[in-house]
């Protein structure tokens, strides 16, 4: 903060000291006269804080109605006119007195408009590391998660699938992982169109219905969600998208300190335009379906490694030892992945919008449909519906202007999954028998095997999501704007989960059970905000200030009704024998100041400042603020005069920022002892009241400190766009919930762990015009990230919960594995690398003592994204292949050993049947030995390369000509064709190297055909 001041008073003396323009000459030659104009966008539309500058580098901006005046110009003088967005002009002044200079939007890349925080620039400019996906990308791809757009287009940014679900949860991480504590959630920021996005983070209470342990985080989590809970983006409609920008670098984030940690991803909505009402119009349908399924046994394979497994451990073959070889048909044959994921999803979508208005007021109406089906699901779906507005209003004179963003969706889930596993024996029994009922008895005596109870218990969720933004800006004087951000959002969750009688086993005197949440969240933000924009001396200067208050509540409640006799009674909770009733109620306000000032010297050399200080109620008296900052610097080199012998140079740029980032996401009241009632006895006619956990007021943020240096190269006239990144961030103080021993009645605190977590990374993006005619246009974009993570330090590592989980100087994503050696020839076990010397294979999952095992590095090396678009007159093509590099949990070797009731890989056939044998798979046996077998689990055997390269997506457009328009009396129509996963290229062993869990539903392939139309 002290660099900020500081800075500020040299510009303040700057600005007293500024030179006066020259006196008038009286030489006719260098005759000087008043020079006023006006500055208009392609639409009329006056701009203002537009720069206009000299060749001596003084100059002006335009008011709010897009006026300027020089007093003193001679005809000779050339002005510059720039503004974000727009392509630059030079005007020779001459003898006019009154010039109107009309802008048009650029077509260069390094121009665009990049969103940052509170305002926008670009990359010409630009001192931060911004990533940018446009409305134009994201209408391409049919995805209903808008953020599964950003994978394999945003350098730095991972995104990968939890599991195939329509509307899974993604895992989302900017620049590498950061917390040594997997429980503590480290997302970036979300904002959307000014708003926080904050997710549902609840401390867990658990209390115990009919034995059965209920996280009162399950209200906001997904309660037995048969999808793994719904992300919350599943709210926004991408067709009201404009870009998605994401802010890496601490010269981008820091404008927003303590929440800017892990990234910040920003979402900017659609708004109006001026001119005529146009109506757009966009239907699509189509399919989804797996494509890739891992061979796994017949029943034929099944029975012979059974039998050899039994005759391996000298078992008989009767119905205590092989029950699905005694009781069960051992000619009856299910492909259960085929069951479970064979089928068919199907995709509906419908988007209407209104856009017009005048260059005073303008307006976007839009409405939305999207039907989604899961493969998995045999019946309901996945349904959204949503409206969004924007509205503008500008004052005749532009000193009042007046925006308002409101969305508001309505989602529903009504899914009844099929629960099947695809390790079920092949010659398992069917599911229902001749009467339609759950078939328990067929599956006798595993009944413990059956897995099919959840085909009759319906999940149930719904939610709605409103989010609003109110932005005023007052042009006060010139170069001089007011502006306030009102900002609101709530959502209102149900989630339901009914278990009845019927899909439980008969022969176990069952009874049903009902478990409901509902979640309240609202949030309310507020941002006072002014912006100075002038020329200061030589060059022009941006000065940002303002201050945020945010308070957010949340109100959870939790119905659990268990031991129902009928399931005519699982309407009501009041009518369950055994309920209970878990409320939480939960608030967190948060302020902050900030300040950012831009110098830019005659647009060569640029330096950004930002300054913050933030509150926050999840730390006590005395810990509660926290200040954070960066300096960005920026050398356009290709300005220079030594650049004018490198005519293929057309634009070169360094680039440096530092800076310190902060996160207090621990939840609420972490800093303090919380207390429930429990459930367990009661003293008197009082519930008695017991701790969930320690109190820490020591409790203090988390700092972040990012570095990074860049280049950026514009080549051959911009038809070559070039930029590599170097990042080091470095992330201590960490919040997390530390593990502890019971003894003290607590297994964790929440805490500040002195871990050192470092990233580094490089980051290569590049952009090629390999072909710009009038008829062909081809576009290549790449983008290459890598980074390496590692823990730096970690005092008294040595005492920690972590010794057995980390080491010094090796990755976050490490995980400790025996080094499998082979099959020994003699015996047919597995054979491991005995590391510690002591003669015998030994592992210890507490890490308490030396052990045998390794680490293995299962972080990515390196993914990144190519994406070629082809147009050729009406015709355009768009092709993006996403890749990645990474070693992965196979399907090789499973939590069950070869031999065991579960089916296998078809590969484990290779297995060992008398001394001498060279294989890849063990003994078949029943009951693993201690040393060999069942250690295969927690061996590198079951890690391989889980590489791969993707077709993410395909769209190809066929535009009608004009000539068709006109007689149709249409702006635009195009039909299209869309694919999305629709090959994968890999050696992975197993289903999906994303989704590393054999089982589990992988990424379908989803394919659409629809039009858009513009009336």
């Amino acid at each position: 903060m002290k660099l900020v001041i500081s800075i500020l008073l040299i510009l303040s003396i700057l600005f007293t000291q500024a030179q006066q323009p020259p006196p008038p000459t009286t030489s006719a030659a260098n005759t000087r006269h008043q020079v006023s104009g006006k500055v208009i966008n392609h639409r009329g539309e006056p701009l203002a804080r537009v720069s206009i500058t000299l060749r001596n580098g003084s100059g002006t901006v335009t008011d709010a109605q897009g006026q300027f005046t020089f007093a003193h110009l001679q005809p000779s003088d050339i002005l510059h006119i720039s503004f974000v967005g727009y392509a630059e002009q030079r005007i020779v002044v001459g003898s006019r007195n009154n010039l109107v200079i009309t802008l048009q939007p650029t077509s260069n890349h390094l121009d665009e408009v990049v969103v940052q925080g509170y305002g926008i620039t670009n990359r010409r400019t630009g001192t931060g590391n911004i990533s940018r996906v446009t409305a134009e990308e994201i209408e391409k791809q049919p995805v209903i998660n808008v953020m599964q757009i950003l994978q394999g287009r945003s350098a730095g940014t991972s995104i990968t699938n939890v599991s195939g679900a329509v509307s899974a949860s993604l895992s989302i991480v900017v620049r590498g992982l950061t917390g040594i504590e997997p429980s503590v959630i480290r997302e970036p920021l979300y904002i959307v169109d000014g708003v926080p996005l904050t997710p549902l983070n609840l401390s867990p209470v658990q209390t115990t219905v009919g034995g059965t342990t209920i996280s009162q985080g399950t209200i906001q989590s997904g309660m037995a969600s048969p999808a793994g809970g719904q992300s919350p983006f599943f709210n926004i409609n991408a067709a009201d998208v404009e870009s998605i920008e994401v802010l890496k670098d601490a010269d981008a984030t820091a404008i927003y300190g303590s929440r800017a940690a892990n990234g910040v991803i920003l979402i900017t909505m659609k708004k109006g335009k001026a001119g005529k009402t146009v109506t757009d119009l966009n239907v699509y349908t189509g399919f989804s379906k797996v494509t890739r399924f891992f061979p796994l046994l017949n029943t034929a394979q099944y029975v012979q490694l059974r039998k050899a497994a039994l005759l391996n451990d000298g078992l008989p073959l009767d119905l205590f030892s092989a029950p699905d070889l005694v009781a069960w048909d051992t000619t009856r044959y299910t492909d259960w992945q085929r069951y479970a994921f064979g089928g068919s999803g199907r995709v509906v979508n419908a988007q209407l919008s209104l856009t017009g208005g005048t260059t005073q007021t303008n307006f976007r109406l839009g409405a939305g449909y999207n039907y989604q089906r899961d493969i998995a699901a045999i019946s309901g779906g996945n349904q959204r519906g949503s409206l969004s507005l924007a509205l503008q209003h500008k004052t005749p004179r532009q000193k009042l202007i007046i925006d308002l963003s409101t969305q508001y969706s309505i989602t529903s889930s009504n899914l009844i999954y099929n629960g099947t596993t695809a390790l079920l024996p092949p010659n398992a029994p069917a599911v229902f028998d001749r009467q339609g009922k759950l078939n328990y008895s067929g599956w006798t005596p595993l009944v413990n095997s059956f897995m099919f109870g959840s085909l009759l218990q319906p999940y149930e969720a719904s939610t709605s999501l409103l989010n609003s933004n109110l932005v005023l800006t007052y042009n006060l004087a010139r170069g001089w704007t007011a502006r306030v951000n009102l900002g609101y959002n709530n959502s209102f969750s149900r989630q339901s989960h009914t278990i009845p009688i019927t899909s439980l086993n008969p022969d176990l005197n069952p009874r049903g059970s009902l478990t409901f949440g509902r979640t309240f969240f609202h949030n309310l933000i507020t941002e006072p905000q002014i912006e100075y924009t002038g020329f200061v001396g030589p060059g022009k200067l941006s000065a940002l200030g303002g201050g945020t208050y945010q308070s957010n509540k949340t109100n959870g409640l939790l119905n659990a009704g268990s031991n129902y006799t009928s399931d005519l009674l699982l309407g009501s909770i009041n009518a369950a024998p055994t309920k209970v009733v878990v409320e939480n109620d939960a608030q967190y306000k948060y302020t902050g100041g900030f300040l950012r000032l831009s110098y830019n010297l005659f647009d060569k050399y640029v330096i950004n400042l930002n300054g913050r200080r933030d509150g926050s109620s999840r730390f006590g008296a005395g810990k509660r603020f926290g200040n954070f900052g960066s300096i960005g610097t920026a050398w356009i080199f290709s300005a220079e005069r030594f650049m004018k012998g490198l005519p293929f140079v057309s634009f070169g740029k360094l680039r440096g920022s530092y800076g310190v980032t902060g996160s207090d996401q621990i939840g609420d009241y972490a800093y303090l002892s919380l207390w429930v009632f429990g459930t367990g006895g009661r003293y008197g006619d009082h519930s008695p009241l017991f701790p969930t956990r320690f109190a820490d007021t020591l409790l203090h943020w988390e700092q972040n400190r990012k570095l990074e240096g860049a280049l950026q190269l514009g080549l051959f006239k911009d038809r070559i766009n070039l930029e590599v990144a170097y990042y080091r961030n470095r992330c201590n103080n960490q919040l997390i919930s530390l593990p502890v021993a019971t003894q003290g009645g607590f297994a964790n605190v929440i805490t500040n762990a002195p871990a050192n977590v470092q990233n580094t990374g490089l980051e290569i993006l590049a952009t090629v015009h390999a072909i710009r005619q009038t008829n062909w246009q081809l576009t290549t974009r790449l983008n290459l990230s890598v980074n390496r993570n590692k823990l730096l330090s970690y005092p008294n590592f040595e005492q920690s919960p972590y010794k057995g989980r980390y080491e010094i100087g090796k990755p976050l994503n490490i995980q400790k594995y025996l080094q499998f050696t082979g099959i020994d020839p003699a015996t047919g076990e597995y054979n491991f690398a005995d590391r510690n010397g002591d003669g015998q294979i030994s592992i210890d999952l507490t890490g308490n003592t030396v052990d045998d095992r390794a680490p293995v590095i299962l972080a990515p090396r390196w993914e990144g994204g190519i994406t070629t678009e082809l147009s050729y007159r009406q015709w355009s093509l768009s092709v993006l292949f996403y890749c990645r590099q990474q070693k992965g949990f196979n399907a090789l070797v499973s939590a069950e050993q070869p031999g065991a009731r579960t089916n296998q890989p078809t590969a484990v056939m290779n297995y060992w049947q008398k001394e001498g044998d060279r294989t890849t798979t063990g003994k078949p046996t029943v009951y693993p030995t201690t040393s060999g077998t069942n250690y295969a689990y927690y061996s590198d055997a079951r890690i391989s390369d889980a590489s791969f390269i993707r077709l993410q997506n395909l769209s190809l457009y066929w535009n009608f000509p004009d000539r068709t328009l006109q007689k149709l009396h249409l702006g635009s129509l195009r039909l299209f064709l869309q694919g999305e996963n629709l090959l994968l290229i890999t050696r992975y062993k197993g289903n999906d190297p994303e989704v590393q869990q054999l089982g589990a539903m992988p990424r379908p392939a989803i394919i659409t055909a629809g039009l858009s139309c513009k009336l």
